[in-house]
């Protein structure tokens, strides 16, 4: 009776931990400009993006700035790619296409 109730706990373990959800949430984003960015988005605080690089942050509400003082806010979602450019002088947080 023993190794039965193993049996079936353990294969519920692994169904639980196969069919869940992944922990982490990600999204994509891309710096088109000539600044560097720290990035504070989700739960997480001090994510670096180089001028004219991509990397990945925690989906979310985005805000970020440089250290010139420029700064440039918006919200990703899980899977979500975006880019930072600047248009006439503004930044502005668009999705990539």
């Amino acid at each position: 009776m023993t190794s039965r109730i193993r049996f079936w706990f353990g294969l519920a373990a692994l169904g639980t931990a196969l069919l869940a959800p992944p922990a982490w949430a990600r999204c994509r984003i891309t710096n088109e400009t000539k600044y560097s960015f720290t990035v504070e988005s989700g739960n997480t605080s001090n994510q670096r993006i180089g001028a004219h690089t991509s990397t990945s942050i925690d989906s979310g509400k985005i805000i970020a700035k440089s250290d010139d003082g420029k700064g440039v806010g918006g919200a990703c979602r899980d899977g979500d790619e975006i880019v930072i450019r600047e248009e006439k002088g503004v930044l502005m947080i668009l999705p990539k296409k």
